[in-house]
């Protein structure tokens, strides 16, 4: 045993020198301390690096889930767009067009300043209303066409009768023309039932092609548009804004006769109103805020007016419009946008996920459409702990906007295209060997340098000795 200890002996690699045969100097003692002030530093800072974690970053192919739905959200005000006809149509590459949105999209009347007017609007997808066959009343004789409205007669006939339904129409349009017959003899009818000494309800129009100042002061976009006005003695009407509601019903001779006997009854009454009617807007403007679902393939959302049975005037249509906020996908929580600054590859900007946050678009010509070209890209953000559970997908966009003319009637599109490149960033921390490898390096090496530097004074200083010793001898 004593001889395998012996042979043991020969392979050690750190061999002692007797204490005897060693000397201490003054310049080792300072290079010890220095070395292990270093030594102490260059550990504290690896130690640094080891617990902190560092990202890698990769382009790869979108690895998305397929069919996966992508949340498009907004908020945008029209000024010029009343919510009676404002709506969210989406279209896709694939062919699929969904028109008229309403489950996930808040209408709110806003005023040409942009500030809310009243609680959000109740938005239904109205049918086609009914007309009578054409040509029904061309043999009827005597019918009394009514002289349209001006502006020097309209407050008068107001203030003369507890109702008044109006009939806001353009030559032009061509539901006016079928409503146009139905109208005449309907309002015949009313007439003859409710005579002028009754004096409880009158049916007039206005053509807004003469009068174009008066329908728009009502907010007048759609043709027809039926308005019911109620004179009655409440504040509103004393301040100078006339309550009145939209009829949105069958446009048949017996429909309109019904109709005026149901509003009868409530003539002088100017709280008591129909369930059956619409508010009629009392601002020119529009709030839209809400969401969509969507395919990941290129599409568009449509902000534009629309209405079964109902013309539009393209001149008239203003499509001015204040982004207040466009982003796509889910917001990150605080603690997941904490997340994503310390890891996005270039950092976050301000605008990182809406580029076109509080941005505004005025049409300067009439029939001015406003198209806004998104391009998104997708960021998945890893991190080292539950990459899985913990991963958030971050989307970003950049935008190019532009406006142009044309016979269309005018609307704003946001146009998006979606990268098929996805940014993946990793969150990574070293491993543990490469820790020690390190600091085995650190110790060493540095133990190293000082020992040669030592080595290299030491002889130098001898030699400066000996060469001192010869002169002198």
């Amino acid at each position: 045993m004593a001889r395998l200890f012996s042979k043991l002996k020969a392979i050690d690699f750190f061999k002692k020198i007797p204490s005897d045969l060693t000397e201490a100097t003054l310049t080792g003692a300072w290079l010890s301390i220095v070395a292990a002030i270093i030594m102490v530093c260059l550990f504290m800072a690896e130690l640094s690096s080891f617990l902190s974690t560092t990202s890698k970053t990769q382009l790869l192919v979108d690895r998305s889930p397929r069919n996966e739905l992508l949340k498009v959200n907004f908020n945008i005000s029209f000024p010029a767009l009343s919510c009676e006809f404002a709506t969210v149509d989406v279209s896709d590459s694939l062919g699929t067009k969904r028109l008229n949105l309403t489950k996930t999209v808040r209408k709110v009347p806003v005023s040409l300043d942009l500030e809310r007017v009243g609680a959000a609007m109740d938005d239904h997808n109205h049918p086609l209303p009914k007309y009578d066959e054409e040509g029904k009343f061309d043999d009827v004789e005597d019918i009394d066409i009514t002289v349209p409205l001006s502006h020097d007669n309209f407050q008068t006939t107001l203030a003369r009768y507890p109702i008044v339904v109006i009939n806001f129409y353009a030559p032009w349009c061509h539901w006016c023309q079928r409503l146009e017959p139905t109208w005449e003899a309907a309002t015949k009818e009313v007439h003859d039932k409710y005579p002028e000494w009754d004096g409880r309800i009158r049916f007039a129009k206005v053509d807004c092609t003469q009068e174009m100042e008066l329908c728009r002061s009502h907010f007048i976009q759609g043709f027809p548009s039926i308005r019911v006005f109620r004179k009655g003695h409440d504040d509103i009407y004393i301040q100078g804004m006339h309550e009145h509601e939209a009829y949105m019903g069958d446009r048949t001779k017996e429909a309109l006769v019904a109709f005026a006997d149901s509003l009868v009854p409530s003539a002088g009454q100017p709280h008591r109103k129909l369930a059956s009617l619409m508010s009629a807007p009392k601002t020119p403007g529009c709030n839209l805020a809400g969401f969509v679902m969507v395919k990941k393939v290129p599409g568009t959302l449509h902000f534009v007016a629309r209405s079964e049975g109902h013309s539009f005037d393209h001149t008239w249509m203003n499509m001015t419009h204040m982004v207040h906020s466009f982003h796509v996908g889910t917001r990150p929580s605080p603690r997941k946008y904490a997340q994503l600054k310390r890891l996005h590859p270039a950092g976050l900007t301000p605008d990182w996920a809406d580029k076109l946050r509080e941005e505004f678009f005025v049409s300067e010509h009439p029939q001015s459409t406003h198209e806004h070209y998104l391009q998104v890209v997708l960021t998945t953000i890893e991190p080292r702990h539950n990459r899985r559970t913990g991963a958030y997908d971050a989307y970003e966009y950049t935008v190019h906007s532009h406006t142009y003319q044309s016979d269309a009637i005018p609307s704003a599109r946001f146009t998006y295209d979606l990268s098929p490149i996805q940014i993946l960033v990793q969150e990574t921390s070293r491993p543990w060997y490469q820790f020690l490898t390190t600091t085995c390096a650190i110790i060493g090496g540095v133990f190293t340098v000082a020992g040669i530097l030592d080595a290299v004074l030491y002889q130098s200083f001898n030699a400066v000795k000996k060469m001192q010793l010869g002169k002198q001898g």
